[in-house]
């Protein structure tokens, strides 16, 4: 069975978190305690094996897991019992993790794209289109923005993420139409989450507020992160404009629906 650690034995476990090679940023979060999630292990006296289950839902394997960790980790994933509030989507990289999953029928298997910033000075800010503003996202806005990819999604509440999070947004008129903000925050990294909405994409809205917010990261000495579904080419083109280069993949474990 898995057994849910409290937060107070998470600090312990962040050496875990910062080894996995599905990208860090988002353990080490709730290892960390900056953001809200959950860990569970295989044994009320070891960590032989962990899991760590963000707010927004992303998972991560580490240790010695072996077939008993993975039967109760499928069975949180598909929960037969319908007591999750939260999506669990698995990222590895580990064959044996994915063998054992790949054979599972109520299970789907798709890709993760990790990238690093090169380290350049990457996209070069240009001027906004007329009425168009960027602004530090604060509680007023933060309360305007509504979408797919939004700061509610990975932090606890409003204060949560303006205390241990940052974002900016470019606005038009009355309306918030293009925002980038922290998804996940360790004491190292910041991964960018970002979106902006359909009616005013094409006039590089997205890239000037990523941009800001990669800025942002550089000025507090940490270094900005970014990923992206396999699928999904308009994040990977705006990645590689900022300065980014694809460096690996993973794999997304998760219920089929």
């Amino acid at each position: 069975m898995l057994y849910k650690l409290n937060s107070q034995q998470y600090a312990k476990l962040i050496d875990l978190a910062d080894a996995h090679d599905c990208g860090s940023v988002y353990p080490l979060s709730v290892a960390g305690g900056i953001q809200e999630g959950d860990i569970f292990t295989n044994s009320a006296k070891g960590c032989g094996a962990v899991l760590f289950w963000t707010h927004c839902g992303f998972a991560y394997l580490s240790g010695e897991v072996d077939g008993d960790f993975l039967e109760d980790v499928y069975e949180l994933m598909t929960d037969r019992a319908k007591t999750n509030t939260k999506r669990f989507l698995l990222m590895t990289r580990n064959q044996a993790i994915q063998a054992y999953f790949g054979q599972k029928e109520d299970v789907v298997t798709e890709k993760r794209y990790l990238f690093q910033y090169a380290g350049t000075k990457g996209y070069t800010e240009s001027s906004l289109p007329d009425g168009y503003e960027l602004k530090e996202i604060d509680d007023r806005l933060l309360k305007k923005i509504s979408g797919n990819i939004v700061p509610s999604l990975f932090w606890n509440d409003i204060n949560d993420f303006l205390e241990k999070g940052k974002g900016y947004c470019i606005t038009y008129d009355h309306d918030v139409a293009s925002w980038a903000f922290s998804a996940a925050v360790s004491t190292g990294e910041i991964d960018i989450g970002i979106e902006t909405k359909p009616e005013y994409k094409q006039q590089g809205l997205g890239l000037a507020v990523a941009n800001r917010m990669i800025q942002y990261a550089l000025e507090q000495a940490k270094e900005p992160v970014w990923a992206c579904h396999y699928q999904n080419t308009a994040s990977e083109r705006m990645a590689e404009k900022l300065g980014f280069i694809k460096v690996s993949e993973c794999s997304v474990i998760k219920r089929r629906y």
